[in-house]
């Protein structure tokens, strides 16, 4: 795999790599550029308000969406990196522990999952804190740009469904009653903040 952070390698660099037997970048990192590509296109939806004197009264909450989802943009694309990182330190971590008693080695192997966990559960928590910010430009953005808008929202949601799954699949190799509980609240916050979204694209969307 290139050894370069992906934010610097070219489309089909990340894409060769992607579509590699490599066991990463795999879909943590694509659920990490989903998350990157819905702030890159509510930027444009911003940049377009912003310099459209007809959303004037609009100006300043875009500029200020505008600082929130770049800074958010460059947080998904270090995920991406750090996702990678933690599933092959999983993969090395499941190697090393093969021949360790089983009360030690469950310890360790609940341990790596849950690190391998974080950074979904850190993708899906960021873009649900976002949505409200991508609600209000469905409302109150430049028309113009609508349909940029609700493919920032769609791939914003994406991103939410694809790092629940990744936190789902993980979780099934770890025997721990409260952490389960813990995250099944989690998970519903999650749904809840997409459900609301997701009325909001109806409502803009269908005739």
């Amino acid at each position: 795999m290139d050894q370069k952070p992906f934010r610097q390698r070219t489309i089909d660099e990340f894409l060769d790599d992607l579509g590699s037997s490599a066991p990463a970048p795999g879909g943590g990192a694509a659920a990490g550029l989903l998350g990157a590509q819905a702030c890159a296109l509510a930027e444009m939806v911003c940049h377009l308000t912003a310099a459209n004197k007809n959303y004037a009264d609009f100006h300043d909450k875009a500029n200020e969406y505008l600082s929130v989802f770049n800074m958010a943009r460059s947080i998904f694309l270090d995920l991406m990196d750090e996702d990678a990182a933690n599933f092959l330190e999983l993969m090395k971590t499941l190697r090393e522990i093969r021949s360790l008693p089983l009360d030690e080695r469950q310890e360790k192997q609940w341990d790596a999952f849950k690190k391998a966990i974080s950074v979904p559960q850190q993708m899906a928590q960021t873009m649900s804190e976002l949505l409200p910010c991508f609600t209000d430009l469905l409302f109150h953005g430049n028309k113009n740009a609508i349909s940029d808008t609700v493919m920032a929202a769609q791939s914003a949601i994406a991103c939410i469904h694809a790092s629940i799954i990744n936190v789902k699949i993980n979780m099934k190799y770890i025997d721990d009653e409260f952490y389960e509980h813990e995250m099944k609240d989690t998970f519903r916050t999650w749904e809840d903040a997409v459900s609301a979204i997701d009325a909001v694209l109806t409502y803009q969307v269908d005739p």
